[in-house]
């Protein structure tokens, strides 16, 4: 089999993602529906019934739970020779080939280290589908963070069944013997030999989860696939295997607020673990309210890219716009544009005084807040000879850039914007300015964000500082990346900590987009020709500048907000049309994976008196070609045009 080769007369192989027991796993594209598989293959031991059974097990075991959002996908099985040999080759054999959802990230192994927050959203999303597993009598039996993936959305899922284990039955549900483990993630009774139960799954999720945050498993050491070969890799791996019969758990303190769940579900007796709800429930305590992960496309053109919104969940859909974020006490003062803090979302209208001063929210509206004034030029200063520089006229309202210019070839972008949500609970700050407290933030490699809260993160996030290479790179890669980032909030908090955020002067024009509202833009109609799309539970950001839907169809994903820069211009694999007498520029994404659209609103005069343009982005993103994903998002751009030209 080679790439190019059509497949089952509808799949087209593109290359080689992995190898399981059965060969090599091939990304594939379904020519039919029009997306993206993985095809995995296997092969029975032997042709009898019982072997041929046994084997489909994992595919009958993976149909029961199609319909959870964190179990992978099985979309078909179907049979063929074996790689290599013809339909009609005597002996050949046949080949079984499960026709899989495709997760691009593949397995968790080898990924870098997860904060203990974004592991335990993780094990939530992972106890729920082995929950359900439970629930029907299976048991994964290899937990492991190989068998994990990640959607484009950050959403967990289980990857593989080939261990799993029927309760109360005689055989296992796959090929693999009276049942399979890995040593390093095993609860003792899998490693002595014992029947699997519910809550062997438990124990091993508790250890990938160690394994996220750490770097490796709860066993002390190097895991078992790193331990090396010869005379002390075979004395590694018995003493792994040892450790794991043994139940030996060492709990790094690494893991944070982790610690005492992962140390309830790693307990040697499988009768005193919660079983996967109640594990559930208590990672989702420690995930908390805080970010959600949220598609993060590159802007075109420019290569910056646009900063995540944490949303409160319980706020979904509601604009919390005088209620925003941090919240610290101003001795002597009254109150002013802010006013006082208004309960946050989800919290009661009583809350915990700081002191006994006045609460003040120092954002105030953000319709008219200076975001300017938390980014200071200055305070970046020294990281290059190049041009420093604030950049007032791009992405949405509640952004502003600085430009480090390091030379003529190289530039780090930093962008401070507003975030509406709180900090996740029990979430403590790396260290504070004043009342201001900084968090360090999960980001992409090759980016640094920081997170600035009040009073050591009990009033709800105010600030995301993001920090990425514009162009070119810079020695000490990330780590310089944090250091600016650390300068950029601190210059931050200092503002903050001299009391509310300037207004802007002047303000913005009332035919400005800034006092329009993104979400209005897209009804359930217009929504609706995205199937699965759930058009009544959008993620919606500050000042209903912007708003995005997910469907489970297809992982695709709308977004509408607000977005201003330089005029587009139809270059490259970009095409301009007209919507509703605005001028539109419609741009795939290079990597084929998402489509933006640009509704030019009006122009004015920026930053240096050069043109700018506030403009209506509309992107869509998915599982899709790229020409039906920029078919999908010019047709919600035109229904926003639309509405637009209505007002």
């Amino acid at each position: 089999m080679r790439s190019g080769d059509r497949f089952a007369d509808r799949y087209v192989l593109k290359e080689v993602i992995g190898s399981g027991r059965g060969g090599d796993v091939w990304l594939a594209h379904d020519t039919v529906v029009g997306q993206d598989v993985a095809l995995k293959p296997e092969r029975a031991d032997g042709e009898s019934d019982t072997a041929v059974r046994r084997l489909l097990g994992e595919p009958r075991a993976m149909a029961k739970f199609r319909g959870h959002p964190h179990v992978v996908t099985l979309f078909d099985v179907v049979t063929g020779p074996r790689d290599g040999a013809g339909e009609g080759t005597e002996g050949g054999g046949r080949t079984y080939w499960f026709v899989m959802e495709h997760v691009p990230g593949g397995g968790l192994d080898g990924r870098p280290r997860v904060s203990p927050r974004r592991a335990a959203r993780i094990g939530a999303q992972l106890a729920d589908a082995l929950a359900a597993l439970h629930a029907s009598g299976v048991v994964h039996c290899d937990v492991k963070p190989a068998n994990i993936g990640l959607t484009r959305h950050g959403g967990a899922k289980l990857l593989d069944f080939g261990a799993a284990y029927r309760v109360g039955g005689t055989e296992t549900i796959t090929v693999n013997g009276p049942f399979s483990f890995t040593p390093d993630y095993a609860a003792p009774e899998l490693a002595r030999g014992n029947v699997p139960r519910p809550a062997s799954d438990v124990f091993c999720l508790a250890a990938t989860l160690h394994a996220l945050v750490t770097g490796a498993p709860p066993r002390g050491g190097t895991p078992l696939e790193e331990a090396g070969t010869g005379d002390d890799g075979e004395e590694a791996a018995r003493l792994r295997y040892w450790k794991a019969e043994q139940g030996v758990v060492e709990v790094d303190a690494a893991v944070g607020p982790l610690y005492p769940v992962l140390t309830a579900m790693l307990r040697r007796d499988p009768r005193q673990r919660p079983d996967a709800a109640e594990a559930g429930r208590l990672l989702e305590e420690i995930a908390g309210a805080g970010p959600k992960a949220s598609r993060d496309s590159a802007d075109t053109v420019t290569g910056r890219r646009r900063l995540r919104r944490p949303l409160v969940a319980a706020a979904v859909g509601i604009g919390a716009v005088l209620a925003l974020g941090l919240v610290v006490v101003l001795p002597g003062h009254g109150d002013g544009d802010g006013g006082k803090a208004a309960p946050g979302p989800g919290r009661s209208g009583t809350q915990t005084r700081a002191s006994d001063g006045e609460r003040r929210a120092l954002i105030g509206d953000p319709h008219t807040a200076d975001v300017c004034a938390l980014a200071d030029p200055t305070a970046l200063d020294g990281f290059g000879d190049g041009d420093v520089r604030v950049d007032v006229d791009y992405g949405n309202f509640d952004r502003c850039d600085v430009l480090v210019g390091i030379d003529d070839r190289t530039r780090i972008d930093v962008s401070v914007s507003l975030l509406q949500g709180a900090p996740p609970e029990g979430s403590k700050p790396s260290r504070t300015v004043g009342r201001v407290g900084i968090l360090e933030e999960e980001a992409k490699s090759g980016e640094c964000e920081l997170l600035l809260t009040s009073g050591g993160g009990a009033d709800g996030t105010l600030v995301g500082v993001r920090v990425n290479m514009g162009k070119g790179s810079v020695v000490g890669g990330r780590a310089t990346l944090c250091t600016v980032a650390d300068k950029a909030a601190t210059s931050a908090a200092e503002v903050l900590n001299r009391g509310p955020v300037p207004r802007r002067s002047p303000a913005y024009p009332r035919t400005s987009l800034a006092w329009k509202d993104a979400c209005g833009l897209l009804d359930t109609q217009a929504l609706s020709a995205v199937p699965g799309l759930r058009a009544d539970v959008p993620e919606v950001g500050i000042a209903n500048w912007s708003c995005e839907w997910s469907s489970e169809v297809d992982d695709l994903d709308v977004e509408v907000s607000f977005f201003r820069d330089q005029p587009k211009s139809a270059q490259g694999d970009a095409t301009a049309t007209e919507l509703s007498g605005y001028r539109t520029v419609v741009e795939p994404d290079a990597e084929g994976e998402a489509c933006a659209v640009f509704v030019e609103y009006r122009r004015y005069s920026g930053q240096g008196a050069e043109t700018a343009v506030e403009m209506v982005r509309l992107d869509v993103g998915g599982q899709r070609p790229a020409d039906r994903l920029c078919t999908t998002a010019t047709g919600l751009a035109a229904s926003a045009a639309a509405e637009l030209r209505a007002r």
